[in-house]
């Protein structure tokens, strides 16, 4: 079954760049940049699309680490969740964006995120240590 929908994660060194929804699905909740595919967009093109219209930000060639399952009002999520190093830059947020923040991944416990958020981005950052991404 094809993603409806594709999320990223930002590294740098031990921090990820993490958003606060400010709208639903998981209005208030903080979580990677992504969003839903569009009609015969690839995973690769979707991710690519949202980090920049949520962010502003562009990556080269993110790798795909993993497919991931949310559900928020009755809706199910399925997200291919990409990976990139990426430099502390301040993004230049959406207005679908509350806030966000550069985050150690030994601090994520501390926000309110979607389900699971801190395995995600642990596998992300394994990924890219595993497969020589520069930091």
């Amino acid at each position: 079954m094809q993603p409806n929908g594709c999320s990223i994660a930002l590294l740098n060194g031990n921090a990820v760049l993490l958003i606060q929804r400010a709208y639903a699905p998981f209005e208030g909740l903080w979580t990677l940049p992504g969003g839903g595919r569009e009609p015969g967009e690839s995973p690769i093109e979707c991710v690519t699309r949202e980090l920049f219209e949520e962010t502003g930000l562009i990556v080269e060639a993110p790798a795909q680490v993993l497919i991931e399952t949310a559900e928020e009002a009755g809706i199910t999520y399925r997200l291919a969740v990409f990976a990139a190093r990426h430099p502390f830059r301040a993004p230049m947020v959406s207005d679908e964006i509350a806030n966000w923040d550069w985050v150690l991944l030994e601090e994520i416990p501390r926000y309110r995120t979607t389900p699971g958020l801190d395995r995600v981005v642990a596998a992300c950052a394994r990924h890219l240590d595993r497969y020589g991404y520069a930091s």
